[in-house]
């Protein structure tokens, strides 16, 4: 009762009416009050000022010995000026306040020093007529005698009972006015509530209808008012709505067909984890665990060999303004995909969640084609054209001359063994490479100090720090903790990075090697050098096979474009990363991140070991 509209407006009417007459009330009353005050300040003002003719009068009889029945007689020829009546007296009194005769000599005898008064007694001349008082009075000095020095006060005093029942008067009109207008209020309040809420109770009814599904019928409203207007817009609001819904519908069976038949599988799923959509290519990968019944987003993470922390990893994607996660060559069930997972928004801006989504595409195809690759890369290795082509020329030169110069042969010699050693480099390079891309390697696992490893290797490569006069630091944080990993591959790694410092940093220059960690249990090393740098171009390329930047000046160096590529290899097969920045003629920083525990799966291949 107390929430519908019937009551909503006869309150509101109610109030509107109280609050108008209590206005108009105060109003009055204040009024009156203002205009008893004002009167009586103004009718003392005209009386009692020094050039008017009653002080005129009152001040010509001061000097009498008779002086205070004379002023009796004068106020009271001006009583009509003054406003004396029942509620209205004047006292003529001493200098000290003391009553000497008045128009009511009773109510004068009950008289006390009243604050008016108290002014005149003490010399000052002005009176204050307070509203909150129950009284108004007026207090002034009329000097008597030849000389002038004794004075006698002129007192008048009104009790404002004449306003006070006034007011009453008023109060209890416009109490009867208000009665009055709450008993109409009341009367009209109901009609006016009945036009406006049947109406509203008429397209209630058609909202709770389309609230439910059921867009048929029109909603009649016979007014041209806001309300016609109104229930003339919902019946076009209705129409569109269910237009749309049928074409959300139209377009959802659509989106259901082509996820249905999509080569690639989907498989979607609601914040909670429950299944939202499943097409026949992702039937066809977790059928064991449809049969099981425990298809969840984690046992599809774990399938996939993808990361537990999964949506972790997303929202800080997210925050880097990444949109969802791709990872490359997932095996399940002897397959091979590239997975795509993103989180479902609830609408574009938002920032809440309806669920997840996995896009799993077969490559297989692809995955064979780069291993077939890779092992012809492991096969021409021994085939290379460059070292051998000039191992040929200089035995047949050689060969041709029995009679050549000692020191020319010896060249030719030289040649031989130097591009035997480089095509031995190459090959080894190229098979360690082989082997890392099949997982043949042999990992040899320890748990061992990085820092003093690192430390241990400046030491041993001082000779060469020493041949060009480079000038070395090395730095560490304290604790930093040991590490599993393969000891004899990470030196391997880090004596390749320290080399290529010493070759492309002019004589003289500045190496420093730095040892810290993080608080997610990585230990990481920096080198940096002030050598001559890497074009902005090259970085992208560093760690391709076989790249060289500058490939004359890096064969001059004596390097096979191999070194980078594997040390890559080695640091993620670690579950690390590396990285490079440089600058041109500024010099270049290599930063090695290692995991506190090594992400190797460590296999034995018998035939590794049979080697």
């Amino acid at each position: 009762m107390f929430k519908s509209l019937y009551f909503k407006v006869v309150l509101i009417l109610l109030i509107f009416i109280v609050a108008v007459m209590c206005a108009v009330g105060a109003i009055l009353l204040n009024g009156v009050t203002s205009y008893y005050e004002e009167d009586f300040v103004r009718q003392m003002n005209n009386s009692f000022t020094e050039d008017s003719l009653l002080m005129s009068e009152l001040k010509s009889v001061s000097s009498s010995d008779n002086y205070p029945y004379e002023m009796k007689r004068i106020l009271n020829s001006y009583a009509v000026d003054l406003g004396i009546d029942q509620y209205r007296n004047y006292y003529i009194l001493d200098s000290d306040g003391e009553l000497i005769t008045g128009s009511d000599a009773e109510l004068g005898s009950e008289l006390g020093i009243t604050p008016n008064m108290l002014n005149i007694i003490s010399q000052k001349s002005s009176n204050d007529v307070k509203r909150t008082s129950e009284y108004a009075d007026w207090a002034i000095r009329i000097p008597i005698g030849e000389d002038g020095e004794d004075y006698t006060i002129i007192y008048v005093r009104d009790s404002l009972e004449e306003m006070r029942s006034m007011n009453g008067m008023l109060f209890s009109i416009v109490l009867q006015a208000m009665l009055l207008g709450i008993i109409i209020a009341v009367i009209l309040s109901f009609f006016l509530a009945k036009s406006i809420s049947s109406p509203i109770q008429t397209l209630t009814q058609g909202t709770q209808k389309v609230a439910e599904g059921e867009f048929s019928g029109e909603i009649n409203v016979h007014s041209s008012d806001e309300i016609g207007v109104l229930a003339e817009n919902f019946n076009n609001m209705k129409e569109r709505l269910k237009n749309t819904i049928d074409e959300v519908e139209g377009e959802k069976e659509k989106l259901d067909t082509v996820l249905s038949y999509m080569s690639d599988a989907l498989v979607a799923f609601t914040e909670s984890g429950e299944l939202l959509h499943l097409n026949g290519s992702a039937a066809k990968i977790f059928a064991d665990a449809i049969k099981e019944g425990d298809l969840t987003p984690e046992k599809c993470a774990e399938m996939l060999d993808l990361p537990q922390d999964i949506n972790n990893a997303a929202e800080q994607n997210e925050k880097d303004n990444q949109n969802g996660l791709i990872f490359r060559d997932r095996i399940c069930n002897g397959r091979v995909y590239d997975v795509s997972y993103a989180r479902i928004r609830d609408s574009e801006d938002s920032d809440t969640y309806a669920g997840s989504v996995f896009i799993i595409h077969d490559v297989t195809g692809r995955y064979e084609l780069d291993e077939s690759r890779r092992e012809f890369v492991a096969n021409v290795s021994h085939e290379l054209r460059t070292p051998l082509t000039s191992i040929k020329g200089a035995t047949e030169t050689v060969r041709m001359d029995p009679d050549m110069e000692a020191d020319v042969r010896d060249y030719f010699l030289d040649m031989v063994l130097s591009e035997s050693d480089r095509m031995t480099r190459i090959v080894s390079d190229l098979l360690v490479l082989s082997r890392l891309d099949n997982k043949r390697t042999k990992w040899n696992i320890e748990t061992f100090d990085f820092k003093q490893s690192v430390r241990r290797l400046c030491d041993v490569m001082r000779p060469e720090f020493g041949e060009k006069n480079h000038e070395v630091s090395f730095g560490a944080e304290v604790d930093i903790p040991l590490i599993t990993a393969d000891k004899q591959r990470i030196e391997q790694v880090i004596v390749n990075i320290i080399s290529n410092a010493i070759k492309y940093t002019p004589e003289g220059g500045h190496i420093d090697l730095k040892v810290s960690s993080t608080k997610s249990n990585t230990v990481v090393l920096q080198i940096t050098d002030n050598g001559i740098g890497i074009p902005e171009d090259d970085l992208s390329h560093l760690f391709e096979r076989f790249y060289r930047v500058e490939k004359s000046r890096s064969q001059d160096a004596g390097g096979t474009g191999l070194g980078l590529a594997i040390a890559k290899e080695i640091i993620e097969a670690h579950g690390g990363n590396i990285s490079i920045s440089s600058k041109l003629n500024v010099g270049t920083s290599v930063r090695i991140e290692l995991p506190v525990e090594c992400h190797l799966n460590v296999e034995t291949n018998e035939k590794e070991d049979k080697k």
